[in-house]
């Protein structure tokens, strides 16, 4: 198996953007302060290129002010199904809907009842059980509810590639994110987000490596 030393990548990556003369430090634009809009953007935002088809998606639902608290939501999907409302066929809506079903049971209405309950294990494991929740988004709800750290997708991964840092799971990816955002002293959220703001504003920041590969699987 092959040796990652978290400590030693993650200075080779803090030292790597020093040489980048436009890498900026960007803050996003969560929290939202709205659950319809936190659950929409973390539940349709896998694979999907964000900008063009979730970002209006989750400004539409934004716009729905009773959709602000999870119970809100919920009686919105009631009204106007899913697939109408997120104007997006397939499976995604379903698990929005699946979601805000599971937040309404555990009593959150809030990104800040959101936080303090994916701050236990056990609740994170929970929402980790849902269809369409992975470790990737998983992280980025802690990361809309206020929970500082990363949430590794393919624009972090390649960037990873970029600086010559290889890793061989999610998990060692995060390490590495997280330690050179504590070495900069930025907040982890913060500096995930000028990560893929960064990545995503390049041409040939795709999913694959140079080599054609994926960079972990």
């Amino acid at each position: 198996m092959q040796f990652v030393n978290i400590e030693d990548n993650a200075k080779a990556l803090v030292k790597y953007i020093g040489t980048l003369t436009d890498f900026q430090i960007v803050d996003p634009s969560y929290p939202y302060n709205h659950m319809g809009a936190t659950i929409t953007d973390a539940m349709l935002q896998a694979g999907i290129n964000y900008e063009a088809v979730v970002k209006p998606r989750v400004n539409c639902v934004h716009e729905y002010h009773e959709a602000k608290t999870t119970s809100g939501f919920l009686k919105l999907l009631a009204r106007k199904d899913p697939h109408v409302l997120l104007n997006w066929k397939g499976e995604k809506p379903n698990r929005v809907l699946r979601v805000a079903k599971l937040f309404n049971a555990e009593n959150i209405e809030t990104e800040e009842q959101l936080k303090k309950w994916l701050a236990k294990e056990e609740n994170a494991q929970k929402l980790g059980k849902v269809k369409g929740v992975g470790n990737k988004t998983l992280d980025y709800f802690k990361m809309l509810s206020g929970i500082h750290t990363s949430a590794i997708d393919r624009h972090l991964q390649n960037f990873l590639h970029r600086a010559g840092i290889h890793v061989v799971s999610y998990l060692e990816a995060q390490q590495v994110i997280n330690k050179a955002a504590n070495q900069l002293k930025i907040k982890e959220s913060l500096f995930d987000h000028s990560i893929w703001k960064y990545m995503s504003d390049r041409k040939d920041s795709g999913s694959r490596s140079c080599d054609g590969k994926t960079i972990f699987g």
